[in-house]
């Protein structure tokens, strides 16, 4: 098959042509059963060098054109999409020609972005400067109750910053770990 896609940060084993980088994002959201925020995918498949990130914004716009993937907006800044029902039978041929290994890395990068946007929606993070102090407050949440809360006095906004990435990437840890401190081997 011959290359019609720009290469630009391609690894060796990454997907070169516009054809297979349109089947990989149809194969994503057939996996996710939801619909899925592109624009992160976009970026991450680039980093990760699977698909070059702009012919991978060519082929998100190309399927929305042609009706294979439909658009939601997720009143954000995020459009999601999903797959267009009428298109499953046609792509489940084609998902094979792809490697495995870049299905499946492609399919934990969208999985990852899918369960951070939940974490976001979910839990909750406020950083507030007063005077001389930055605090950082990490919660997590049962609908509009917080289950469990840290408060802490950081040194500046990026450390709060960092601090608030680390927790919106897991914040079952933070809650396990608080559980577990307090209460040893009781729970």
């Amino acid at each position: 098959m011959m290359s019609d896609a720009l290469n630009a940060g391609v690894q060796p084993g990454g997907l070169r042509t516009r054809l297979e980088i349109r089947v990989l994002l149809c194969y994503i959201l057939k996996m996710i059963k939801e619909p899925v925020p592109l624009e992160p995918i976009k970026e991450m498949l680039h980093f990760e060098g699977v698909a070059n990130y702009f012919e991978t914004a060519f082929a998100i716009t190309e399927l929305e054109e042609n009706g294979t993937i439909i658009s939601t907006d997720d009143n954000g800044s995020n459009k999601l999409y999903a797959l267009s029902e009428s298109k499953y039978d046609v792509l489940d041929s084609l998902f094979g020609d792809l490697p495995f290994s870049v299905r499946e890395n492609a399919l934990n990068i969208a999985k990852g972005i899918v369960k951070r946007r939940k974490n976001e929606r979910e839990n909750k993070v406020i950083i507030e400067q007063c005077d001389d102090a930055v605090y950082v407050e990490c919660s997590c949440m049962e609908k509009e109750r917080k289950i469990v809360s840290v408060r802490l006095l950081v040194p500046d906004i990026d450390t709060a910053n960092s601090i608030k990435e680390r927790f919106l990437n897991d914040p079952i840890k933070l809650l396990i770990s608080a559980t577990a401190s307090l209460t040893g081997d009781n729970i």
